[in-house]
């Protein structure tokens, strides 16, 4: 008798979830990343939109240790972190306050920072640049620009003075779109760093994007084998389908 696992859709659906689980899959690490951006640009930066932020970004760490195959204490490490920025922002929205907020920020932005760094340790070690791998580099740009964006916001709120040389009230939409049009180098002008330390972090990010791109992702494209996401789609079908026979037999 044919069950509900011989349908076609049950089956893609399957392999849809055995994806997401599974290591070196970093799609839906990129999704949570464009999820991150997005939360960040509009300015929902304060009250509970940024505990709701604040939670994104500790899933988003978690699940980029996880994809990364990251496990035992530096995974509980940042595990324990994504807990305590979240009870951060919890503790920040009661207080209110810049310096309070600025704190929050500095926490995300350390949390951010180890996610680039193990996403892109893995996918250095890939044997064969597939799909994952270039997904995987993406994620790992995207997530240095938030990197930026979170602590050049927290130097202004933590500092007390504004953080560009333009007058006028700056929040969190401001420093994204900043960070992004620095470490592109496309750089129109209408937002500049103060003197100081500003600039000298918007040196160090236009360097950071440049060498990321031309050094590595220049790299990975060349060596791109589009035939590798199909076999390993293949691998996860084949697998769920001998899991699904094994069940159909025990069940007869």
């Amino acid at each position: 008798m044919t069950g509900d696992h011989s349908n076609p859709k049950l089956i893609q659906r399957g392999v849809v979830r055995e994806a997401a689980r599974a290591s070196d899959s970093y799609g839906l690490l990129l999704v949570l990343v464009v999820i991150d951006y997005i939360i960040l640009s509009v300015g929902w930066s304060s009250g509970v939109p940024a505990i709701l932020s604040t939670a994104f970004i500790g899933v988003t760490a978690v699940l980029a240790f996880h994809t990364s195959q990251v496990h035992g204490r530096p995974l509980a490490a940042v595990q324990i972190a994504a807990v305590v920025a979240f009870l951060a922002a919890i503790a920040g929205t009661l207080i209110g306050g810049d310096r309070a907020k600025g704190t929050v920020f500095i926490i995300c932005a350390l949390l951010i920072l180890t996610t680039p760094i193990v996403v892109l340790s893995r996918i250095l070690r890939h044997r064969q640049v597939t799909m994952e791998t270039l997904l995987g580099a993406i994620s790992v740009y995207i997530l240095l620009g938030l990197v930026f964006s979170y602590s050049d916001y927290a130097v202004q709120l933590v500092g007390g003075s504004s953080f560009f040389a333009q007058s006028g009230t700056h929040t969190a939409p401001d420093f994204v779109y900043y960070s992004y049009i620095t470490m592109t180098t496309v750089g129109y002008g209408d937002l500049s760093p103060a003197e100081g330390f500003p600039r000298t972090m918007a040196v160090f990010e236009a360097l950071t994007g440049q060498v990321f791109l031309v050094v590595l992702v220049a790299r990975l494209v060349s060596m791109y084998q589009p035939g590798s996401r199909r076999s390993r789609v293949q691998r996860l079908e084949g697998t769920r389908g001998g899991a699904e026979s094994d069940q159909t037999d025990l069940s007869s």
